[in-house]
């Protein structure tokens, strides 16, 4: 998470942390490893992993990332995740940059997360049961 998202949040929370931690390249490079197992995506195809979920994905056509009323857990919910992962990884570019939050915390502050018009981003969980790309304008496409 950029520096600049963690000065809002502090400013908006001085008593509250957001907790996550930054996947090392290494566990980045296997973490992309799993996900293209799973979605049977070429590991050579990692620059354009945004324009393949967007390709082999499911648009989500009942909500936007931008709406004022937009709550990535009533997401999650509506897709009717069975168990509702612990933590939930965000990825900011193809990969090479993972977060991964606790998920209270990552639908609780998702509007200190996630950016519209500068962020597109790829949200999983450890199985990758849920994976969601937003895109910089709130658009959102699911794999699963």
């Amino acid at each position: 998470m950029e520096q600049f998202k963690l000065d809002f949040f502090r400013k908006d929370h001085e008593t509250v942390n957001i907790n996550f931690i930054t996947l090392s390249k290494k566990k980045c490079d296997d973490t992309f490893i799993s996900f293209c197992t799973k979605y049977k995506i070429q590991e050579n195809e990692r620059t354009n992993i945004f324009n393949n979920i967007q390709n082999k994905g499911h648009y989500i056509n009942f909500t936007n990332a931008e709406d004022a009323e937009f709550n990535l857990g009533r997401l999650i919910n509506d897709l009717n995740i069975k168990t509702l992962p612990i933590n939930l990884y965000v990825c900011w570019d193809s990969f090479y940059n993972i977060d991964v939050f606790k998920y209270d915390d990552a639908v609780k502050y998702f509007d200190y997360i996630w950016y519209p018009i500068v962020d597109d981003m790829i949200i999983f969980d450890s199985s990758f049961n849920l994976c969601l790309m937003i895109r910089h304008d709130g658009i959102i496409y699911t794999l699963n």
